[in-house]
């Protein structure tokens, strides 16, 4: 079940997996002037420890929007150091867009299992 704005407004978990990769989901909506989408969220897998296969922080695929005002919506994959400008299609969009780019299990508010490890 796609998770609605509403579920997804204020979740935030992280799942380590056995292969030191982790799964980092934060939402929450926000008035703050610095997120014109109303959006504050990070949909981040990466490595425990970086890599010739992450950026320098560990990252091998991230949604943000850390510095929407100035940069807008982002997405870093790795080995590229530089993001890429994304159009914000809307929170549940992307929020299921990264599920689909990732290949752990998918976890979220609707889960009763959001602890499963592969």
């Amino acid at each position: 079940m796609v998770p609605r704005a509403d579920d997804l407004d204020g979740y935030d978990n992280a799942t380590v997996y056995e292969d030191s990769t982790v799964v980092r989901v934060s939402i929450r909506r926000t008035d703050s002037d610095a997120y014109p989408s109303g959006w504050r969220y990070t949909f981040h897998y990466g490595a425990l420890s970086a890599g010739s296969e992450t950026l320098d922080d560990g990252t091998i695929r991230r949604y943000d929007n850390a510095h929407e005002d100035t940069n807008g919506h982002e997405l870093h994959v790795a080995p590229n150091p530089e993001p890429e400008t994304i159009d914000f299609p809307g929170i549940e969009e992307l929020y299921e867009r990264f599920w689909d780019e990732v290949p752990k299990p998918r976890f979220g508010p609707s889960d009763e299992t959001s602890d499963t490890h592969d």
